[in-house]
């Protein structure tokens, strides 16, 4: 199972983008063990599908998925992959797609799966942006494991890791999201809309995957300001938007600007920020 936690916003956000790529009823996060699939995070309503239903694994698309069958099937009854599925019958799923998301050691934990019980065809580019989003999931599931951040040692400033403050972590991620420029709605239907809809979602893609870099840095400047002024992450968080909003500043751009500080003294920053050096 992925053991991470997948009410995150960043898992949200790939979900909601998934939801819109796929057109389809249900977009879902798997996790698997040897014996066991699981819904760990449902996005949509499927008769029968609740979030947390633990099944043999035998039973799932997933596991023939990962056995080697096509990503993405939009007459699953037909399809020699997956006609025997006892979840094919359980749910009534007519279309299927799913690809992977993978542990930092490269271990395949999950999957990142719409189903359906229309036909529901998933076009190669709408597959390759899937791939994307659960590449989102995995930094997010790597983060969960290895939160970064930066603290002052004997031999000077150093990254480190810590598995605390999750809340904080979750807050700042949202924040980056927020203050990212949204997407245009959907757009009308008519001859170029497949091209327009692409690219709409390409940009929420790219959006998320700005966010998750930017959140890095953030983390590591909450960091330096926490152990400067001894304060609490998340105060030190707020901190940091409240003096970056002042100033009209991105919040990963002054974020730069404090880690530099940790090795420059000379670097400027708002008098709120600097504290002692």
């Amino acid at each position: 199972m992925i053991g991470a936690d997948l009410h995150h916003p960043a898992v949200g956000a790939a979900l909601s983008t998934a939801s819109d790529l796929l057109g389809m009823e249900v977009v879902f996060v798997g996790g698997l063990s040897e014996e066991e699939f699981a819904f760990e995070r449902v996005l949509g309503d499927l008769p029968g599908v609740t979030e947390g239903m633990r099944m043999p694994r035998a039973d799932s698309f997933c596991h023939r998925l990962l056995a080697g069958a096509a990503s993405s099937t939009d007459d699953a009854a037909n399809d020699p992959n997956y006609k025997d599925v006892p979840d094919r019958e359980t749910f009534g799923i007519t279309s299927y797609v799913g690809v992977p998301i993978h542990a930092s050691d490269g271990r395949v934990v999950g999957t990142l799966c719409g189903i359906d019980r229309r036909h529901v065809p998933v076009p190669a580019q709408s597959l390759q942006l899937l791939r994307t989003l659960a590449g989102v999931i995995e930094a997010h599931v790597a983060d969960t494991t290895s939160a970064v951040v930066v603290r002052r040692t004997p031999e000077g400033w150093q990254v480190g890791s810590t598995t605390e403050d999750d809340l904080t972590s979750a807050m700042v991620l949202a924040d980056l999201l927020a203050e990212t420029e949204r997407a245009p709605a959907r757009p009308a239907k008519n001859e170029h809309s497949q091209l327009s809809e692409v690219e709409r979602l390409q940009l929420a893609v790219r959006q998320l995957e700005h966010a998750l870099a930017a959140r890095v840095v953030v983390e590591q400047a909450i960091g330096v300001i926490a152990e400067r002024q001894r304060l609490s992450p998340r105060s030190a968080f707020e901190r940091l938007r409240k003096a970056a909003r002042s100033r009209g500043k991105k919040v990963h751009d002054l974020a730069r600007m404090v880690i530099a500080s940790a090795s420059d003294p000379s670097v400027p920053l708002p008098p709120e920020l600097a504290g002692r050096r």
